[in-house]
């Protein structure tokens, strides 16, 4: 078989995968075009991982879109594995939801989809408690400022609320008053100190006629990490202009919230961002006329590597791969696509002048002098990449599927005119 018709199947193999990313509904490979039945049996296989590649990315798209109900992958389909869970997990949150809405505030979630509806449910009691609530104080308001042990009363009313409350003087920092709640988690005297240089520094910013406002903090002690969502009130609290402190701890959630981050922004095999996050940041920034430069990286001999070597061997390499393009910049972000497939952006005010050409070739520099080697000191395969950069300026108008394409074009060009090197 000659070497332009070889050439000609892989070229038919990328178009394919290529599709596959960015034009599903052309990604087929025409068998009968294919010369014997080794390259059809090769073909028949990369065309059953594209249709589960294809029906992950369909399942994916519902999730983000909050549509729970969405028929499951295929049980023939292993990579979608993450995602089925993903699914169950966002459909037992939308049931805590429904819980709290309920009046179990035990619960604790924070996602999006059909958990919005019940959040706002939830919201919309609260709101009608809080009006009740308002009511009642205001009734009483009057006998209240008449009762001359007004501290004890509103001890009594707060001891067993769940949010932290703390009345701080605005202009000493003296600690006016605290719940029994505040007292109790306050874990260590470092702690405890932190709370109030943060609520002092918040309180002595503010005016008695300011209108409320809302702040977040952390508290960081040698056994826990706290954090914290406070609204501000200044008050008139006996002989002290006051600032009333009310925090809600949010850790649980943040921390349900950051977990949750990982498994949809995060590849597993590698642990740097996915596709998912590399997709979302190029809407963002060029939503936001965000001047970036956008670089399409190939990892080369990724297949020869796995079939001459094992696949634990081209999992090396893949991550061997992904922290040497870590180090393009401290500031950029670096996504594995899939497979050999890599896509690096960098925001051009991190740039700072260099020329991102001759990074990516002094980190295959790096990559080729890394190369594996046998007890003899042979090369037993050459480690490199290959890569294709564009610029996209603020006054960008192509759409991202355009950019790209382009970015793809300029790193096929370059496998290319590296052909025979790799060959060597």
């Amino acid at each position: 078989m000659s070497q332009d018709s070889i050439d000609n199947n892989f070229s038919a193999y990328i178009a394919y995968l290529r599709n596959v990313i960015f034009d599903p509904k052309n990604a087929v490979i025409d068998l009968d075009e294919l010369p014997n039945d080794e390259f059809r049996d090769f073909a028949n296989a990369l065309m059953q991982f594209g249709d589960m590649v294809m029906e992950m990315r369909d399942f994916a798209i519902s999730l983000s879109r909050g549509e729970l109900n969405k028929s499951l992958p295929s049980q023939t389909n292993e990579l979608a594995a993450p995602l089925k869970s993903l699914q169950a997990t966002l459909k037992h949150l939308t049931w805590q939801a429904k819980q709290i809405s309920g009046g179990d505030y035990s619960q604790h979630a924070n996602f999006m989809g059909e958990f919005s509806d019940a959040f706002n449910e939830m919201v919309e009691l609260l709101s009608e408690r809080s009006q009740e609530t308002k009511a009642e104080f205001d009734r009483n308001k009057t006998r209240l400022e008449e009762l001359a042990r007004a501290n004890s009363i509103f001890e009594v009313i707060t001891s067993n609320m769940a949010e932290w409350i703390v009345m701080v003087d605005r202009d000493t920092g003296e600690r006016l008053f605290a719940n029994h709640t505040t007292d109790s988690m306050l874990v260590t005297d470092t702690f405890e100190q932190q709370l109030y240089d943060i609520l002092f520094e918040s309180a002595s910013s503010m005016s008695v006629d300011d209108e409320p406002k809302k702040e977040e903090f952390t508290l960081i002690s040698d056994t826990a990490v706290q954090y914290f969502e406070m609204m501000l009130y200044p008050i008139r609290w006996f002989a002290h202009d006051a600032v009333a402190c009310v925090l809600t701890d949010v850790t649980t959630s943040r921390e349900l919230y950051s977990r949750l981050e990982d498994v949809a922004y995060k590849d597993a095999a590698t642990g740097i961002n996915n596709r998912l996050f590399g997709m979302d940041l190029l809407e963002r920034f060029t939503k936001e006329r965000v001047a970036f430069e956008l670089i399409f990286v190939d990892i080369d001999m990724l297949k020869y590597v796995n079939d001459v070597f094992g696949h634990a061997e081209g999992d090396a390499y893949i991550k061997c791969v992904a922290e040497t393009l870590q180090e393009v910049s401290s500031m950029a972000y670096v996504c594995r696509l899939g497979g050999d497939e890599f896509m690096v952006i960098v925001n051009e005010d991190n740039v700072k002048g260099r020329d991102m050409n001759v990074v990516l070739e002094d980190l295959r520099s790096k990559l080729i002098n890394s190369s594996i080697r046998d007890e003899d000191g042979e090369i037993k395969y050459r480690r490199s990449i290959s890569y294709g950069v564009i610029k996209v300026g603020k006054d960008n108008e192509l759409p991202i599927s355009d950019i790209l394409e382009t970015a793809d074009e300029r790193m096929y060009e370059y496998k290319k005119l590296h052909r025979m090197e790799r060959r060597v």
